[in-house]
């Protein structure tokens, strides 16, 4: 009877608030399902949670509060062999997005057994390294292909898991993330750009990797080759991850275009915690970057990239759920677009200092609601 009773209370509270309708359908299914338990059909909402992060930043002259993301989690169980899983950005910077662009994740996973199960609906594109796999509210800064990468696509997926858990190789065939590199051409999918994935990340004690080989299709029968070997060192109070990325549009292009992100974390007590962030990446092609999805969609041709920075996360011990950050960072971008005369290609470089500080919590309403 006492959570029909709070139930109520914060439905009065929310009526008049539009941006917090979602939670509030949300949470009258959790305190629904509480006040008559599981249903015949065994439907389980094991997570139910917002996530947010807000920064004040400066970069050159520059300066002011942003809001950076506003996340609604939910997933569980649905029966014994099938699970799912959403997650939905209510705020976005994206000019005119439709609903269904902010939603990252919506998927249903089919579990056939311990070692094999079956994924399909919308997720991250299955690509190695430790950035991209991160999320991105985590992210606190990032090089050109994180920024470029439009990873939230449809897709089907076959995973495998080894008994120890240790290992799991995915094989994917989703669409291209060439769909969604302009605004210009919202029907874009009906072309049927698609993307092939082979995935596998693996554990070696204190040894992990994210590997995996991708083809993107930019036309019908034409697609990027983007290979990427995410490598981690772990120990209890310091970790090193190495990203190598490669891609290319024919066989006269390796070795032209590629990424290197590396970050380094030190945790001193449990609540503080250190890192350094590196990266360097250059596209020296002649294939053009054309946002309307020709060739390149992640670096512009000609250019190369450099990134470093520094920065701390803190949680307090009494509040994990809260997070405080800040950092430094400088970024660095030359230009050696052919003048005409190979001898006069002079790079022109841009550069800008930021400086962030930034505040990020997380409501777990299943751990209020279990206590």
């Amino acid at each position: 009877m006492h959570l029909i009773i709070i139930r109520n209370k914060i439905f009065k509270a929310l009526k008049t608030n539009k941006l917090l309708s979602i939670a509030a359908v949300a949470l009258m299914l959790v305190f629904g399902a509480k006040a008559s338990a599981q249903d015949n059909d065994n439907h389980v909402l094991s997570t139910l949670r917002t996530e947010a992060r807000a920064d004040f930043e400066t970069n050159g002259g520059d300066y002011g509060f942003v809001g950076r993301y506003f996340n609604l989690h939910a997933g569980g169980q649905l029966g014994d062999k099938f699970s799912y899983y959403f997650r939905h950005r209510i705020i976005t910077t994206t000019s005119e997005p439709s609903l269904f662009d902010n939603t990252d994740f919506l998927h249903l996973t089919y579990k056939i057994n311990d070692n094999w199960s079956l994924r399909a609906g919308k997720d991250a594109l299955a690509v190695g390294g430790y950035e991209y796999d991160a999320a991105p509210i985590d992210v606190l800064f990032n090089g050109v292909y994180w920024d470029n990468f439009y990873c939230f696509q449809m897709m089907g997926r076959v995973m495998y898991k080894t008994n120890d858990g240790n290992h799991n190789i995915w094989a994917e065939v989703g669409a291209s993330p060439y769909i969604n590199t302009t605004a210009l051409n919202p029907a874009h999918w009906k072309s049927g750009l698609m993307s092939y994935n082979l995935f596998w990340s693996g554990s070696f004690g204190h040894f992990h990797t994210l590997y995996s080989v991708n083809f993107f299709e930019y036309e019908r029968g034409r697609a990027m080759n983007y290979i990427a070997l995410g490598n981690k060192v772990q120990y209890e109070k310091w970790g090193l991850y190495l990203d190598l990325m490669h891609h290319a549009f024919a066989t006269d292009d390796w070795g032209k275009n590629f990424g290197i992100v590396s970050r380094f974390d030190y945790d001193i007590n449990g609540s503080w915690k250190l890192f350094l962030k590196g990266s360097y990446e250059q596209n020296r092609s002649n294939y053009p970057f054309n946002m309307a999805g020709t060739y390149d969609c992640l670096v512009p041709e000609h250019h190369t990239f450099g990134l470093y920075g520094g920065g701390f996360e803190f949680r307090p011990a009494s509040c994990k759920s809260v997070r405080l950050h800040g950092f430094v960072a400088y970024r660095e971008d030359k230009d050696y677009t052919p003048t005409g005369n190979p001898y006069a290609e002079i790079p022109v470089a841009s550069s800008s200092l930021s400086v962030n500080f930034g505040l990020s919590w997380n409501m777990d309403f299943m751990k209020m609601i279990n206590k």
